[in-house]
């Protein structure tokens, strides 16, 4: 026979196991950081970003006013490409693809979860630059998640800790070395 100590000990250390197991699953402290998908095409930044010096905007238009910055359309390859190494097996592949009307499928590298809101336009007119986040691209001959992209890596960020001085500067002009929030640690600003 159990006694009812030893009922309620296991009756609680299991809530606690089920609790600590539902919020590690909802608030993973995992990171795909570093995660280097291969591409169904090869494609190098270091080339389009860095030696050409294409502008990121260029190809992932629209990031300034809207939530997403997109995956380049076949058309914006297809801008250079009809000329520029036309000759290159790899181009002829993409030249048939969008003949054919199709799209590469490519592998998502930065993703963040469904409950997460990240507007990208948000952070880009605070002053934050493309390589705050996804690191110097311009120099990846193949792309890589640089930042972490947790939940902490945010909110230190958000709480100042890690937050790129350039961007201090701009929001708190005449407020030299100023150290605190520069934005909301409200969950609702991030999750709905």
């Amino acid at each position: 026979m159990v006694s009812s100590q030893l009922k309620l000990g296991l009756g609680l250390g299991l809530a606690f196991f089920v609790l600590g197991a539902g919020a590690f699953s909802y608030f993973p402290n995992v990171s795909n950081q570093d995660y280097e998908p291969e591409q169904p095409m090869p494609f190098s930044h270091k080339i389009h970003a860095g030696d050409n010096k294409i502008a990121c905007m260029y190809c992932h238009s629209a990031p300034e006013k809207s939530r997403h910055s997109t995956i380049p359309s076949m058309n914006v390859c297809m801008n250079c490409h009809t000329v520029v190494k036309a000759d290159s097996p790899y181009i002829k592949k993409l030249q048939e693809y969008y003949k054919e009307g199709r799209s590469i499928e490519w592998v998502r590298v930065h993703e963040l979860p469904d409950y997460v809101y990240f507007p990208h336009k948000r952070h880009l007119a605070r002053g934050l630059v493309c390589l705050d986040c996804h690191g110097d691209v311009k120099t990846m001959e193949r792309v890589y998640q640089f930042s972490p992209l947790t939940m902490g890596w945010c909110i230190d960020c958000h709480r100042g800790k890690t937050t790129p001085k350039t961007v201090v500067a701009q929001m708190f002009p005449g407020k030299k070395n100023y150290q605190g929030p520069v934005a909301t640690v409200n969950c609702s600003a991030c999750h709905f």
